[in-house]
């Protein structure tokens, strides 16, 4: 990916650049030239369903070391997850929209379920069951992103594939600027590939269930369409 290959070529430390985490995007989200990296990501292309988490996405001992201890400082920050959804907001108008509706909607409600602080939340909670165990079975954390991507099905789709990207460049921003990890080449390197694999497989999850729904609806207006017709 090219940030595996900026954080190989630069000093861990830029703090004005942008954070790219792939190439261009269509309409639903499909990205040019990440065919290599799906590839070595996902499950199911190759046939290694029985990787772990460390095998699949080729992490070595000293790169899961350092992911266990900074993820302990990172997550004891409150701030930290709070910080990536504002900044994500702040970049794009969509999103902060689509918050800015639902904050509206949830004010009615008691669980709140879908505002800010439950999607961070839910990114750091995901994130800790991840790292917690990096040789527990990658299909598994798979799924678990999968089912994260799919409960989004109902984003237009004509955006959706932007706002993943860039969901996954303020995660990556967010996190190689914390001092632990901006401190360790190794660990940034480490850091933007499990931020890429979960982006990666949020997105695939939201793809399939979407593409599921608009099927259906399809299927259910074509007759309807043609009794008018008749």
């Amino acid at each position: 990916m090219k940030m595996i290959k900026f954080f190989m070529e630069q000093p861990i430390e830029r703090r004005g650049s942008r954070t790219r985490l792939s190439g261009s995007v269509d309409h639903m989200g499909q990205v040019q030239g990440r065919r290599s990296s799906r590839a070595t990501l996902h499950i199911g292309e190759n046939g290694e369903a029985g990787m772990s988490v460390q095998e699949q996405l080729k992490l070595t001992p000293y790169q899961c070391q350092l992911l266990q201890s900074t993820w302990t400082k990172i997550k004891s920050s409150n701030s930290t997850f709070t910080q990536i959804f504002k900044l994500f907001c702040f970049k794009s108008s969509l999103a902060r929209e689509i918050f800015q509706k639902l904050s509206i909607v949830e004010g009615f409600k008691s669980d709140g379920r879908c505002d800010l602080a439950m999607h961070a939340k839910t990114l750091c909670d995901l994130l800790d069951a991840i790292l917690g165990d990096l040789g527990q079975p990658a299909k598994g954390v798979e799924a678990k992103c999968t089912e994260i991507g799919s409960l989004h099905h109902n984003m237009n789709e004509t955006a959706a594939g932007a706002l993943w990207e860039s969901l996954g460049e303020c995660m990556a921003e967010v996190i190689t600027k914390v001092d632990c990890v901006r401190s360790k080449r190794e660990a940034g390197k480490a850091w933007i590939t499990v931020i890429s694999f979960m982006v990666d497989t949020m997105k695939s999850g939201y793809q399939s269930e979407y593409r599921k729904h608009h099927a259906s609806r399809n299927s259910i207006s074509r007759p309807s369409c043609e009794r008018v017709n008749q």
